[in-house]
């Protein structure tokens, strides 16, 4: 073989190995961009809101996001202390409270899979019933001292805690409820 055939094959095996290595960094490139779209279409988003109607007052939490939100932990608190269970939370807002779960409509949020834009009333109370109307309304006058904290997960694992101390959200959190609010 000639010098000439020599330096040929040279420069094509390292042209091929350029094309490789720019083919791999560009297959890299995309497979990236594809894990951002796949994470950004199971994106959950929390909202927790307070509503009113003629009839009740409550609390509301949805899921704004594009994928499912997976509940993993819920902290309720009172006046700094945490919430076990939703008699508890009803004691702490009225403590002479004379109705019960007859009047209530709640949801369970613990453990719960919150698909996209997937609404859940997670407590309401009656508004307007003449016998209950002066309890509803201390427990609206105490409302400013509840805080309640959810940590929820995409089905990727990528997690978020919502506070509504503040309406926050951290991402990425290890938040775990001291005591976990059972309703």
């Amino acid at each position: 073989m000639s010098k000439r055939t020599d330096k040929f094959q040279t420069i094509g095996t390292i042209m091929a190995l350029v094309i490789s290595i720019i083919a791999m960094v560009t297959s890299i490139y995309e497979a990236n961009i594809m894990k951002s779209q796949q994470t950004a279409m199971v994106w959950p988003y929390l909202k927790v809101t307070q509503f009113y109607n003629k009839d009740y007052f409550g609390f509301r939490i949805a899921n704004k996001g594009t994928g499912p939100a997976i509940i993993k932990s819920v902290q309720v608190d009172f006046k700094g202390q945490p919430i076990a269970d939703l008699d508890q939370l009803l004691d702490s807002l009225s403590p002479n409270r004379t109705f019960g779960y007859d009047i209530l409509r709640n949801n369970s949020l613990k453990n719960q899979v919150f698909s996209a834009n997937e609404i859940l009333e997670f407590l309401a109370l009656p508004r307007n019933h003449e016998i209950y109307q002066k309890e509803t309304e201390k427990v609206l006058e105490n409302i400013q001292h509840l805080r309640m904290r959810v940590l929820y997960e995409s089905v990727l694992g990528d997690s978020w805690v919502f506070d509504s101390k503040d309406f926050s959200y951290e991402i990425n959190s290890s938040f775990k409820a001291e005591v976990e609010f059972i309703n």
